[in-house]
């Protein structure tokens, strides 16, 4: 049975090809990443609010379950197949890839309601650094020595932002900080198995085994859902889907190097709806913990786009 678009691809496809020519790939890349930070910071958003109410496994699996609609739907038109977008060279890799994300998720999203979509968020900000680190060991990627400096000044902005050995420590912080550090494994399977499979793969197999795993654990913690929070909850998943959406188009026009310090801005946009919707206080040692990793993480990725350069 051949699927019929969704209506919201349909206009997604529709602005991408009426982009202005004039508009440089960069500028593009730069557009669509901004596009999907904003569609992700919304998504937290609402998934703080639901976590009030239901379980954040509930809510994923629902999540996931509008994702794998959407990558069937769009691989299952015109040229694409899912037969052939499902080919990869790294299936167990791709699962394992997977498997993190959706178990990552569902500890992240119980973090946005013990410790707040700020300090989360705050602590998720050191991901790019530990990606630098985890290169070099996995990827076998070189990192100079100005890197390295920044990855160290950048978790001395996490100590700081833990602050270990205070009364105001929240061991719940270190599950923050795992979850940053599985997101970066993740990342790294990303770029690992990009040298032979496509965004749409990845993206697939992303969809695919969340739905599975959340689907077979989901309806343990499923509880009825209000009628109006139907609508929160379509939301998140209309959002999640854009985000990916967006973010692989973002990569698919620009050089990570050049679109990765543009994530930053999702920390800006969730610490404005953690403080006017949800009445969370910005700490001054999560300020400047945040303003430290932020500024080494943009460091390492100038001297990762000077690298490129001169390579």
């Amino acid at each position: 049975m051949v699927l019929k678009r969704p209506l919201i691809f349909i206009e997604f496809q529709r602005v991408r090809k009426n982009m202005p020519i004039n508009i440089s790939a960069n500028t593009k890349g730069i557009l669509f990443i901004i596009a999907a930070v904003s569609c992700l910071s919304l998504m937290d958003g609402f998934t703080r609010y639901l976590t009030d109410y239901y379980n954040v496994i509930a809510i994923n699996m629902f999540r996931y379950f509008f994702l794998f609609l959407f990558v069937i739907s769009i691989n299952s038109i015109g040229n694409k197949s899912v037969i052939y977008v499902s080919k990869s060279k790294f299936k167990l890799i791709q699962i394992f890839r997977g498997t993190i994300l959706a178990i990552e998720m569902c500890f992240a999203h119980y973090l946005f309601l013990k410790i707040g979509l700020i300090e989360t968020h705050a602590i998720f900000a050191s991901c790019p650094l530990m990606v630098a680190a985890l290169s070099v060991l996995f990827l076998k990627e070189k990192v100079g020595w100005r890197r390295w400096s920044a990855i160290l000044v950048g978790f001395i902005g996490i100590l700081i932002m833990l602050r270990p050995g205070t009364k105001v420590f929240d061991p719940l912080s270190l599950i923050a900080l795992a979850c940053a550090l599985a997101f970066a494994v993740y990342q790294i399977l990303t770029r690992y198995v990009s040298s032979e499979d496509s965004p749409d793969t990845s993206l697939f197999y992303t969809g695919i085994t969340g739905f599975f795993i959340l689907g077979l654990i989901g309806p343990f913690f499923y509880t009825s859902i209000q009628n109006t929070h139907w609508l929160f909850l379509l939301a998140i998943c209309m959002l999640g889907a854009g985000g990916h959406f967006f973010m692989i188009n973002a990569f698919k026009h620009s050089e990570a190097s050049i679109l990765q310090p543009f994530t930053y801005l999702q920390l800006v946009f969730v610490s404005i709806i953690g403080v006017l919707i949800f009445n969370e206080k910005l700490e001054n040692e999560i300020i400047l913990g945040s303003i430290i990793v932020v500024v080494a993480g943009l460091f390492t990725f100038w001297r990762e786009y000077i690298k490129n350069q001169n390579s």
